[in-house]
């Protein structure tokens, strides 16, 4: 018996996984969970809405476990990551029993399985007992009977990969503190939150049970009830641990790959997005009466919202980098693709991965601004890929990125806006940024100048050579400024538009390859200098 199990347990270690397969099966038994939890519920009718959260909930929340077990096995048992991925993955179909195992042994009863809901000093006996008493609330038999099972399998595996008791006891006592930690996720969440401002011993259950059992509300948006209020608001926080992990391990074992992306990342651009989705918010807050106020979830809506844009900017890095290998190869020789830190197959997986995590990050929050985030992806391919590959056309590909980084824009402001559209944004705004972006973003093709000449990629620095070229350039930009006084009609801006402006147009043509200022870095000052002329415009308009 023991050489059977052992070479069935080699067997799944060297099964020759792949992403694809591992996705595919990850997601087929979450499926099966989802699908086992609505078959026992009778199938009720339920909202889009409900069943969106519910998946996203059950996801996010078994993908974080997931990596979290990857970890402790790899740290634990010194084994490959791909062989601690194949043990999982055939363990985990033990999540799809749980609501079966409540609905055989507790069908006759009233029973709610979610979470133990205790105060912290409730914490250390409960997990003495293995939960305490109430099996028929919060952390039912089901559950109990998959932490029991993951703690001793777990144990059990480690133990045969050590023959050493204590580890395998260590192991196993790390995976149970895990799954305790998550198994009262909402308690621990409350107890930090108000424990400075209550006592941390003075949080209650009553107090836990207010913060994530009453309806989810998003700044303008809410959603859920009492059915499923709790997960939704328990996803956006696993949503932000989620990305700790993965960046973490991305970290620890995908280093070198993982600094080549972030060096290939344009960090100016994704301060520029940020801050488009910041401008975009501010102005909700400034033209429309919002009904919210800044708490703790909306701190967390907000931070998953600015995640979405970064990997929505991001996945279109990807695949901008992927149609632009040509130019790349000229005048950007150390990109990725061109270097070969990534193989094309593996960077366009990477590129998926990213579009899909950063809509269902912005669809968790609002779909309204998922759908613009669809929009702002769409946007991009138009403008990188063939057939249409936009940026071959002078002024056209910046008139496709303008509506891309208004589609940014938008999404701040369908966020915190009462009715959640742009009904109420500012016309005379929205065509100054048009204008103003279109204007201004072919700063950006100065340092691309001998790779779009030689891929055929007419920009205007390409069209009408590099001095002339700056200058259109830095008059577009001024121009940008000078147009704000109008459009805003706001002469106190006319000494900021003309000085910030005329700086501006001064960087731009006195950049030069050599000089402190040159075409790859001048972006950055003229950035700079448009934050200090934001922020000039918010003295102006706030006080």
């Amino acid at each position: 018996m023991a050489i059977f199990l052992g070479n069935l347990i080699k067997k799944i270690e060297e099964y020759p996984l792949n992403f694809y397969i591992w996705t595919s099966s990850f997601l087929s038994i979450i499926t099966c969970r989802i699908l086992m939890e609505n078959w026992l519920d009778g199938m009720l009718n339920r909202t889009g809405d409900y069943f969106f959260h519910h998946a996203s909930y059950t996801f996010v929340f078994f993908l974080l476990t997931y990596l979290i077990f990857i970890g402790l096995l790899v740290k634990n048992l010194k084994i490959k990551l791909k062989t601690a991925f194949n043990i999982m993955l055939w363990g985990y179909p033990i999540i799809i029993f749980p609501p079966l195992i409540d609905f055989i042994l507790l069908r006759d009863t009233m029973y709610l399985s979610f979470y133990g809901i205790y105060g912290l000093a409730e914490m250390p006996i409960r997990f003495l007992t293995f939960f305490g008493d109430n099996p028929d609330f919060g952390v039912t038999y089901g559950v109990r009977f998959e932490i029991a099972m993951a703690v001793i399998a777990l144990g059990f595996y480690g133990y045969l990969k050590t023959k050493n008791k204590i580890r395998a006891l260590w192991l196993s006592l790390q995976v149970y503190m895990v799954l305790f930690i998550l198994g009262t996720f909402p308690s621990w969440v409350t107890i930090i939150s108000q424990g400075f401002l209550r006592g941390f011993m003075q949080v209650r259950d009553i107090e836990i049970v207010q913060l994530f059992f009453t309806s989810a509300k998003f700044f303008s948006r809410e959603t859920g009830t009492y059915t499923n209020a709790l997960s939704i608001k328990v996803s956006i926080v696993y949503s932000i641990l989620l990305l700790g992990i993965i960046i973490l391990g991305l970290f620890l074992y995908y280093r070198k790959q993982l600094f080549a992306f972030l060096k290939n990342s344009r960090p100016v651009q994704l301060i520029y997005h940020a801050g488009l989705l910041l401008v975009g918010a501010g102005l909700g807050i400034l033209f429309t009466n919002i009904d919210w106020e800044f708490n703790f979830f909306n701190f967390f809506s907000f931070l998953n919202i600015i995640i979405a844009v970064l990997l929505a900017w991001l996945a279109s890095v990807v695949f901008n980098d992927i149609f632009d290998k040509k130019i790349d190869s000229v005048t950007n020789a150390d990109r990725p693709l061109i270097v070969k830190d990534f193989k094309e197959s593996d960077y366009i997986t990477i590129g998926i991965i990213l579009f899909i995590f950063s809509i269902l990050y912005a669809a968790m929050i609002s779909p309204k601004v998922a759908l613009l985030l669809v929009a702002y992806q769409a946007l991009a391919w138009i403008y990188s890929a063939w057939p249409f590959r936009m940026k071959r056309f002078i002024l056209l590909g910046s008139f496709i990125s303008a509506l891309a980084s208004v589609s940014v824009i938008f999404a701040g402001f369908v966020l915190v806006s009462p009715l959640e559209d742009t009904t109420e944004f500012p016309k005379r705004i929205f065509w100054l940024i048009l204008i103003s972006l279109t204007l201004s973003l072919p700063i950006k093709d100065l340092k691309d100048i001998k790779g779009d000449r030689l891929d055929g990629v007419f920009t205007v620095p390409v069209v009408f050579g590099e001095y002339w070229g700056k200058i259109i350039i830095g008059s577009g930009i001024f121009l940008s400024y000078f147009l704000s006084v109008i459009f805003l009609n706001e002469s106190r801006l006319l000494f900021w538009a003309i000085i910030l402006g005329g700086a501006s147009f001064w960087v731009v043509t006195f950049s030069a390859e050599g000089k402190k200022i040159n075409n790859r870095n001048l972006i950055w000052f003229v950035l700079a200098l448009v934050a200090v002329y934001v922020i000039v415009l918010g003295k102006f308009i706030l006080f």
